[in-house]
């Protein structure tokens, strides 16, 4: 079963089309003639043009703000506005970083910059993060107190803020000779984790939760976010193309310092050696990754991956929540955890 087809429970799939309506509402703006070219290219990003799920990317984040509010006894219809902004948010940085890291497909397919140029992905970019506060501010539409919209908004300036501090260091990283694995994580809670953990803390506060209340769902989200990324770069290594999307052994050949890939330049000279080779092949991509899992890189990620799983399943296990939404958040955690993709 794809990753999509498990994310299509009655109640996820009520909550993804509510997502996607909003989404299309928060586009409206662009909705002029003039503006036509990048509602193309909006169309196209946000997977519309084909309507295919891969596409149209999972819609995690917005998931997880819906889901955080109904479990906390929230109206998640209420929280709406913050998740088409939250998923404009990670669209906006995809469409930088793809150029940023010279991506040329993302979701098995060209990316914005590959297809339009890079001045025209620039300029989408920058009216993606626009539209996202626009979508924020429909708060006050729905009757959202004052005191808590501005909080939103401020939760969401930090994770944007974060968001580019780590992509900032991951780019930083291309150029360094090491990279220490401390400085690794940091990298990835901020190009990562920030907008999960915003995410779930914005769900919080929609819901009206007490501040501790809202901490613990903001620690949630923290550790999900590095869990997924982890995984993610297990994935990037180790995963099937035809799942992922993306060509296998991608990181390797790109010599991306990922979790995995930095553990096994500290601890083995023979991939030390392979690395630094003038050319990768997939002979040599091959080497690499059985020198990966000698050096025992893979199960080191593996372990790290767990230790946040549990971190997060541990603050949902600590929660009175509401069902079925709080099972559904379990439940979606596992999903996403456990994946393939």
């Amino acid at each position: 079963m794809s990753m999509n087809e498990k994310l299509d429970s009655p109640i996820l799939f009520e909550l993804r089309q509510a997502i996607e309506a909003y989404l299309k509402l928060s586009v409206e703006d662009l909705k002029d003639e003039q503006y036509l070219d990048m509602v193309r290219m909006m169309s196209y990003l946000l997977g519309w043009e084909e309507e295919n799920q891969q596409a149209m990317g999972k819609r995690i984040r917005p998931l997880l703000t819906l889901l955080t509010c109904a479990t906390l006894g929230g109206d998640w219809q209420s929280a709406l506005p913050t998740a088409a902004a939250i998923e404009l948010i990670h669209n906006f940085s995809l469409v930088h970083d793809d150029i940023e890291d010279n991506s040329e497909t993302r979701r098995g397919r060209p990316t914005i910059w590959k297809r339009w140029g890079i001045a025209k992905a620039i300029n989408l970019g920058d009216a993606i993060f626009v539209l996202s506060r626009l979508s924020s501010f429909r708060l006050q539409e729905l009757g959202l107190p004052s005191d808590r919209i501005l909080a939103i908004l401020h939760v969401l300036d930090r994770a944007c803020l974060e968001l580019t501090i780590g992509q900032q260091m991951d780019l930083e990283f291309e150029e360094l000779a090491s990279v220490d694995l401390d400085t690794y994580l940091r990298m990835i809670q901020g190009k990562t984790a920030a907008l999960v953990a915003a995410s779930t803390k914005c769900g919080a506060i929609i819901a009206s939760a007490p501040d501790e209340i809202v901490e613990l769902l903001a620690q949630y989200g923290h550790h999900l976010g590095l869990a997924f990324q982890i995984r993610d770069d297990i994935l990037g290594i180790w995963g099937e193309s035809a799942r992922t999307g993306k060509s296998t052994g991608d990181d390797l050949r790109s010599r991306k310092k990922t979790l995995p890939i930095l553990f096994g330049l500290n601890q083995s000279q023979k991939f030390r050696d392979l690395w630094n080779m003038a050319q990768i092949d997939e002979t040599t991509l091959h080497q690499m990754r059985l020198t990966l899992e000698e050096s025992k890189a893979l199960q080191f990620a593996n372990e790290k991956a767990g230790m946040h799983t549990r971190s997060a399943l541990n603050s949902l296990q600590m929660l009175n929540g509401k069902e079925p939404f709080h099972q559904e958040l379990i439940d979606l955690t596992h999903i996403l955890l456990d994946r393939e993709q």
